[in-house]
């Protein structure tokens, strides 16, 4: 494991000095592939990714089909039509004494022209999005089977299932409902952070354009699957490997600050993003285990350690 997480570094940093660019979800199956490649599995790879990767990246394709529906340039400045703003606003409110997060985060701790540690620290976790659920399935791939093939079930039904949402209720993010003229203060400290780390072609990027270049939606904030995605990894973790995956714990907390901060998504987007990684987890392992009790031979559905060699 210590190894596999030193080549993924090593490959990120040679991404990043060779490309000037982090790791993208293709840069990602490459890098996993060579991996694989060098232990002798390559074919394996192959035949247990090749799927899983095609349909990540095929939802990936299908958030600019959502965009085109929704067909967000038609709205005029003071008309969003069905597109969720005031609602997600009152939200926050509620859960937070009618303050909402981003802003009070925001008016605290982010200063216009200057790059604080937190601005970088949170722009990093912001694109480790699609770097975290993949490694982590490598791993878990590497070591379970069964596990992997059930965490990919889970992942991808995550990801289609929030992509009929992204459909059927389009809902704005902060920085759009801002500049919406919805909010006032609310700005864009990614803009700054990449300045500090990306070469100048770059400086320009944000975090939402970083990740969604083939496939633009704006209005995909409810639920987060930014916050779904280490939220889903944390609990298959702690299903298969018990307490060690509380130690992701402090990962997903800095994940919810960084994209409420960064004014990617409301509070409540982060928790209905927690909420819908957490049923979709207790659906498929309901199903796991009653199949084991129906099925007699079946591998267990929640194996662990000592169990999965």
């Amino acid at each position: 494991m210590a190894l596999f997480i030193a080549y993924v570094v090593i490959g990120a940093g040679l991404s990043y000095i060779r490309g000037g660019s982090f790791l993208t979800p293709d840069r990602i199956a490459v890098l996993l592939l060579a991996g694989a490649i060098m232990l002798g599995r390559g074919k394996a790879f192959v035949r247990d990714w090749g799927p899983f990767l095609l349909l990540l990246f095929g939802y990936e394709l299908m958030r600019g089909v959502a965009d085109n529906m929704t067909n967000l340039g038609a709205y005029s400045a003071n008309d969003h039509g069905r597109i969720l703003v005031q609602s997600l606003i009152d939200g926050d409110k509620a859960l937070f004494f009618g303050h909402i997060p981003t802003l009070w985060l925001q008016d605290r701790l982010y200063t216009p022209g200057v790059t604080h540690w937190y601005d970088t620290g949170a722009a990093l976790i912001y694109m480790l999005h699609f770097v975290l659920p993949l490694a982590f399935g490598f791993a878990l791939w590497l070591r379970d089977r069964t596990m992997f093939r059930r965490f990919v079930v889970m992942l991808l039904a995550m990801s289609y299932g929030a992509f009929v949402f992204f459909l059927l209720v389009p809902a704005a993010p902060p920085w759009l409902a801002a500049d919406w003229g919805y909010i006032d203060g609310v700005d864009r400290p990614s803009y700054q952070a990449y300045k500090a780390f990306l070469p100048h072609r770059w400086e320009n990027y944000d975090t939402f354009r970083l990740w969604t270049r083939a496939s633009p939606n704006p209005v995909a904030a409810l639920p987060s699957l930014h916050a779904a995605f280490p939220w889903l990894v944390l609990l298959i973790a702690c299903t298969t490997f018990r307490w060690w995956g509380l130690l992701l714990v402090p990962y997903n907390i800095g994940l919810w600050f960084s994209v409420v901060y960064l004014s990617q998504h409301w509070a409540v987007d982060v928790l209905a993003g927690i909420v819908w990684a957490t049923a979709i987890w207790a659906f498929f392992m309901w199903i796991y285990v009653w199949r084991h009790r129906t099925e007699p031979g079946l591998p267990e559905p929640a194996p662990y350690p000592a169990d999965s060699r």
